[in-house]
């Protein structure tokens, strides 16, 4: 009976969680859509905004998907500025994976999870590093199982521009409801205005680690890695691209699943500041 309780108040959690995710995000985008244009945007809420929404969506050719969204607060000062961290976030990932070499059988899954993470930025000139850190809910579809999980998810994100003419960004995180790792890193040389042209890179690791941890209970189970579930992508990135407030970025490049073989993917992202 608590077991039963549990899922269905997870459910209802993540339910509501990734519903205020999505409520934030589009008055962040409506009030983004009435900001001045980029012609006549001198106003602070241009200059130094202390709020940012971040969406993705990636896709490849061998059965991957994922949807991210998320929104993010400085309270003290500009997103540009040292200062805490508040952040709603919410994604969604499909992927396949092999579940038998001889007769080969594929399968599919799914998770869904939202957060409200909260950390702290560092800014020097040129230079910044964000930390970020907080609970998350998650639910995870196996082929006819469904597991509702409490965690935690952790962020560091980096971004640089060492000369006028150069960018370089970086992101790890790791999330205990899918026991996934994802690492991405991207380079770029200004090609015209603030548009940058160079090479990406991302990996992610599902069931990285030999145990599975939950919160609620609060429980450390052994599992067996699925360390064969892993993706790559490397390709070229296109970034901050600006059309009115928003910047917009695509990437496209090679795929490599070590068990579905190999293939390509593309990757479209927008950030709205104000």
């Amino acid at each position: 009976m608590l077991h039963a309780a549990w899922k269905l108040a997870a459910t209802v959690a993540l339910r509501i969680l990734v519903s205020v995710v999505l409520i934030f995000s589009a008055i962040a985008t409506a009030r983004a859509q009435v900001l001045p244009t980029t012609t006549a945007a001198v106003t602070s809420n241009i200059v130094s905004p202390n709020i940012g929404v971040t969406s993705s969506f990636d896709v490849d050719s061998l059965g991957n998907r994922s949807i991210y969204l998320d929104s993010t607060f400085a309270p003290y000062g500009s997103l540009y500025d040292s200062g805490m961290r508040f952040r709603a976030t919410g994604d969604a990932s499909w992927y396949r994976f092999l579940t038998s070499e001889n007769p080969r059988t594929l399968a599919q899954g799914h998770s869904l999870e939202g957060g409200l993470l909260a950390g702290y930025a560092a800014s020097l000139s040129g230079f910044r590093i964000t930390g970020l850190i907080g609970p998350v809910l998650g639910r995870n579809v196996y082929p006819g199982v469904i597991t509702d999980r409490l965690g935690a998810k952790a962020v560091v994100e980096m971004y640089a521009k060492p000369t006028d003419r150069t960018m370089a960004s970086g992101s790890i995180s790791y999330s205990t409801t899918t026991n996934q790792l994802q690492v991405q890193g991207k380079a770029g040389l200004k090609v015209v205005g603030d548009l940058y042209f160079g090479p990406e890179v991302k990996f992610k690791w599902k069931d990285i680690l030999p145990w599975q941890v939950d919160f609620a209970p609060m429980s450390i189970t052994p599992i067996s890695p699925q360390t064969s579930v892993a993706n790559m992508y490397i390709g070229a990135h296109i970034s901050a691209a600006k059309v009115g407030p928003l910047m917009i970025g695509v990437s496209a490049g090679w795929a490599n699943d070590r068990q579905l073989g190999s293939g390509f993917y593309g990757s479209a992202s927008v950030y709205i500041p104000f």
